[in-house]
């Protein structure tokens, strides 16, 4: 079993941190998802801690439950950690909370939170070249993100006037750069690598529309793009696999995951209706809000997830301070 090692590690970091938090003093603890196997954060409630989870990415890709024995087997051990023995969960999706619920035989609180940003920089805008179509990949550069179905969609856009700028870092960056040259593709794809946030938002702000090609192998929370994106008053070109229809679908044109040709046909699809993006524009200001809304924050969640666990909390009446002294 090669990824026993693996398993055993994420085990180990779960009695580690929970060490850790009884040396603190901890009386509740809220942990990131990821940060080791949900079911071993019974280690928490060894040593007297009340545990809970904060999800970023959902228990697996959204309407592809894992296939393989052992992940299932991980999934049954998670699944009686989350009905017996986890406090509660928050997370950045109603996916998110929909799955855990489902795991937990709905025994399970859950709170949702929203991304939280400044209220500037965002200056809504459409290209004004008018002879080309710039779509905008920006996020981490790796094959479960969908960066390498960027050089297929690509070529099968090779005869439209389109330009695809790549944003982000990752494992796979060196490669993608290869791809894209070995291909002849640098005249459709351009990779800027890690950009500076002023140099970021220029790339937004000449954009036409945002792609978020997340494949069935990436539980994804919902993506921060998605939500710049609108910000931005720009179309987000995405599939389920997302979680962003919940909070964004009016901005959304969806498509078929894994499949780089229903991506290519979704942006000669806006290329081809500039009212649609109009529309889109519109739809993106009223979705804007739920984003400056503190009372939406990840503190704000996790208020409501103490108020519900410890009878003693007095929950917080307003988030603006939080963030006044967090900015």
């Amino acid at each position: 079993m090669p990824r026993l090692p693996y398993h055993l590690s994420m085990v180990f970091r779960a009695f580690y941190l929970a060490y850790r938090a009884k040396r603190f003093g901890a009386d509740f603890a809220l942990i990131n998802s990821g940060s080791a196997h949900y079911f071993a954060l019974t280690a928490f409630r060894i040593v007297g801690i009340a545990v809970a989870v904060d999800f970023h990415n959902t228990l697996w890709p959204t309407g592809y439950p894992e296939p393989s024995a052992t992940k299932r087997v991980l999934r049954k051990l998670d699944s009686y950690f989350f009905r017996w023995l986890c406090a509660g969960a928050i997370g950045v999706s109603e996916e998110c909370g929909r799955q855990v619920k489902q795991s937990a035989n709905y025994c399970i609180p859950f709170f949702g939170y929203k991304a939280q940003f400044r209220d500037d920089g965002y200056v809504s805008s459409i290209s004004t070249d008018r002879n080309l179509f710039r779509v905008a990949f920006v996020g981490r550069i790796a094959e479960n993100k969908g960066a390498f179905d960027l050089i297929e969609i690509a070529e099968l856009l090779s005869a439209k006037p389109v330009r695809i700028d790549v944003c982000g870092d990752g494992p796979a960056l060196v490669s993608l750069r290869r791809t894209v040259l070995e291909r002849g593709l640098d005249n459709l794809i351009t990779i800027h690598g890690a950009l500076r946030r002023p140099d970021l938002l220029r790339v937004y702000q000449r954009s036409d529309a945002v792609l978020v090609p997340t494949r069935t192998d990436f539980s994804e929370g919902l993506p921060k793009v998605c939500i710049e994106a609108a910000l931005f008053g720009l179309p987000i070109i995405t599939s389920k696999l997302s979680n962003a229809f919940d909070s964004l679908g009016p901005a959304i044109i969806e498509a078929k995951p894994n499949q780089p040709s229903s991506y290519a046909q979704a942006i000669v699809s806006l290329m081809n209706d500039p009212d649609r993006r109009l529309r889109i524009k519109s739809d993106c200001a009223n979705l804007a809000g739920q984003f400056f809304d503190r009372s939406n924050s990840l503190p704000a969640a996790l208020d409501r997830l103490l108020a519900f666990s410890l009878p003693n909390w007095t929950p917080l009446r307003d988030f603006e301070e939080v963030f006044a002294k967090a900015i």
